[in-house]
Formats: structure tokens, C-alpha cells, sequence
């Protein structure tokens, strides 16, 4: 009987975790859902399969991937959106990008000085402060300039 007790335990567990817990660790961003997963493993494969030689050097990327989190990251109060749209607009090919987005990493925005949210990476900041016509622009910049990557 108390084996059979402990089961139903075990079960009610289980099913706690996948039906309630799992989802809403999903919305708060502190677990992948399995489409991010997907996306992440895409932008690896993209980052990983270049062959051109970037027009600046990596420090310099990283000055202008400060600059970007720097002009976007207080939640919409002190943001330079148009400075930051200028800033992912000068990369001029694959390398290029590719150097931005790994110096960028994973960042925060701040809400009155105190951290929100979960990390995001370039494309998710973008994302997440852009409006989608400045997304759309900085995408047929991109294109314009054969650039495989589209926010």
C-alpha cells in the first residue's frame, strides 16, 4: 500500500512538472522552449560557416556591440533606437556579423537600474527594442549587401 502511496507521488510529480512547471519556467525565459532550442542551433550552424574576412577587427566589433546594448538598454526610457539601428546597419558581410554577434553575446535590459528579464542575444535585443519597420530596414541593408542573416 505504501508503495502503491509513493507511486501516485512520483506521478503527480511528473505530471506537476510537465504540465504546470515546465510552461511557466518557459514564459519566464528561465527554460528553452524546443523552438529556441531549433533557432539556436540554427544561428550556430550560420555562425560557424564563413569563410570571408571581416572588415574590422574583433575589438572593434566589441566597441560597437557595447555601443548597441549601451543605446537599447533601459527598457524603452533613455533609448537611442536610430543610433542603434545605425550601429547593426555597418556590417558589411558574413564575417562582420559574425564577429558583432559573438562579441555582443548574451545581455540584459534594466529597468531603473535593476536587471529584467532573461539574457538575450543580438538578434533578441534587436528584436525585442527595434520597431519592425527599423528591423526590416537593417534586413534589406543586409540583403543589399549579401548578408545571409535576417533578424
Amino acid at each position: 500500500m505504501k508503495d502503491k502511496k509513493n507511486i501516485y507521488y512520483i506521478g503527480g510529480a511528473i505530471l506537476a512538472y510537465f504540465l504546470i512547471i515546465k510552461p511557466v519556467l518557459q514564459k519566464l525565459s528561465i527554460l528553452k522552449t524546443d523552438q529556441e532550442i531549433d533557432v539556436d542551433k540554427e544561428k550556430q550552424k550560420f555562425l560557424n560557416t564563413t569563410n570571408e574576412k571581416p572588415t574590422k577587427s574583433s575589438g572593434e566589433w566589441a566597441i560597437i556591440a557595447d555601443q548597441i546594448h549601451e543605446d537599447l538598454r533601459y527598457t524603452a526610457l533613455d533609448d537611442d533606437k536610430k543610433n542603434a539601428a545605425y550601429q547593426a546597419a555597418r556590417v558589411k558581410n558574413n564575417a562582420d556579423f559574425k564577429l558583432l554577434y559573438k562579441n555582443f553575446g548574451k545581455r540584459r535590459e534594466y529597468f531603473f537600474g535593476v536587471p529584467s528579464g532573461s539574457e538575450k542575444d543580438l538578434a533578441q535585443f534587436l528584436r525585442s527594442n527595434l520597431a519592425d519597420s527599423e528591423i526590416q530596414i537593417i534586413n534589406q541593408n543586409y540583403r543589399n549587401k549579401n548578408i545571409n542573416f535576417q533578424y
